[in-house]
């Protein structure tokens, strides 16, 4: 294998695969941290078919960057078992089709632009880096899912980003609460929203309530658009 620290393109190839007849199989979903993000909670929830406040207090702790104000949700490894991951198995992920982003781009990682990748780790413990399976890095991108999720997390992105809603958040007492009931446990903040008419506060044309009681994504949005809003009223100009 042609290793380098050269980070690669979407055009570059790379050698990597992974499968059970590897010896360091399933060595990578043990002790490690991950921060889950909205569009993962969804899609793990959803699958095992609980809450996402079921899902939030069985395999996640939260977090609290002191600057910002801004809560994070960690997913928890299993303490009884190795501190490895609740969800693998011997024959590898049980919820593989609703793994989190952090899973399906391992073993690459970005720069802070985003334009280069290079492997979080080399071929000592990655024996999967060492296949003769050769990937040119866009096609792996897309063979891992990962479209959909870059969406999401760009949106959520340039919400954590707002600063507005950063403001907000420190300036306000029960404002990260707020943003994280909002932002990661999407069934309870659903019961708010129709509890309390919070379609009512967001300016758009018009609200599709159904959609809101059914879909989680357009929920998501919603949520992402009327965090911004309370913001907006809020925070002092």
């Amino acid at each position: 294998m042609n290793e380098t620290n050269k980070g690669l393109g979407l055009e570059d190839i790379f050698h990597f695969s992974c499968h059970p007849e590897i010896d360091c199989f399933t060595q990578c979903c043990q002790d490690v941290n991950i921060l889950l993000t909205p569009y993962d909670i969804v899609q793990m929830k959803n699958r095992l078919g609980i809450s996402s406040t079921e899902f939030l207090e069985k395999y996640t702790k939260k977090l609290l960057a002191p600057q910002t104000s801004l809560p994070a949700v960690q997913f928890k490894m299993d303490e009884e078992n190795e501190k490895r991951c609740y969800f693998v198995g011997e024959k590898g992920c049980r919820i593989r089709e609703q793994r989190p982003w952090s899973c399906r781009m391992y073993p690459m990682d970005a720069n802070e632009s985003g334009t280069e990748f290079i492997p979080l780790v080399d071929s000592t413990r990655c024996l999967g880096l060492k296949d003769d399976t050769v990937w040119r890095l866009g096609d792996w991108f897309e063979d891992q899912g990962l479209q959909p999720y870059n969406e999401w997390n760009q949106m959520f992105a340039e919400l954590i980003e707002d600063e507005k809603l950063t403001s907000w958040r420190k300036e306000y007492p029960g404002a990260a609460d707020i943003f994280y009931l909002a932002c990661y446990d999407l069934d309870r903040f659903r019961d708010q929203v129709f509890k309390e008419k919070l379609y009512e506060m967001v300016d758009q044309p018009s609200v599709d309530q159904d959609a809101l009681k059914t879909d989680d994504l357009v929920l998501m949005q919603f949520a992402f658009s009327w965090l911004k809003t309370v913001a907006e009223r809020e925070v002092r100009q």
